[in-house]
């Protein structure tokens, strides 16, 4: 997130043809990065020969998303409550070869989402009333998160570093999974 952003606040998702550039220049990028020596979390590991891809992909092998991990190594999924309609987002992190939650926000505790005890997360309530649940740090089982893609009344948005996949417009109401795979 950019400095002074709310990551509650709703952005319409890109359309689909510029989701679709964002995709060409992460492409154009990962070739790039596969010959430049880059150390860190995310593009590439200290020789250049691998990149880490964040991918999701239906339950059918169809991928709907592949794109280099941002330095720092972690996405959002922004997503809408169907019945309340609130924004929720949740945040995760690719750290040591582990797929990790590591924040929400929420406008309702009891709305959804992971919840706060002790053990698990600090709770903090924001100005405008709503939750940041940080710290979860708690590594996903098989190291994918496992989802079902919103319909447009309650649209799933998945943002990596710049860019936007509002996966709800083409493939709305679609089991998916997210995962991080080396190429």
């Amino acid at each position: 997130m950019k400095g002074g952003d709310h990551p509650l606040s709703f952005t319409a998702p890109r359309s689909r043809a510029s989701a679709t550039s964002g995709r060409r220049v992460g492409t154009l990028l990962s070739l790039l990065l596969a010959f430049l020596p880059v150390a860190g979390a995310g593009w590439a590991h200290a020789g250049g020969d691998a990149v880490l891809l964040l991918t999701v992909t239906t339950t059918n092998g169809e991928v709907l998303v592949s794109t280099p991990l941002p330095p720092g190594a972690t996405w959002r999924i922004e997503w809408r409550h169907s019945v309340a309609q609130v924004q929720i987002v949740d945040v995760f992190a690719w750290r040591d070869g582990v797929l990790y939650v590591t924040d929400e926000y929420t406008p309702y505790l009891d709305i959804a989402g992971l919840g706060n005890f002790d053990g698990r997360g600090t709770l903090e309530q924001l100005a405008d009333g709503s939750y940041h649940l940080s710290d979860i740090d708690l590594a996903l089982h098989g190291n994918a998160h496992d989802l079902i893609i919103g319909s447009e009344r309650a649209p799933t948005v998945l943002v990596v570093g710049e860019d936007r996949f509002a996966l709800s417009e083409t493939h709305p109401a679609t089991h998916a999974r997210i995962e991080v795979k080396q190429r």
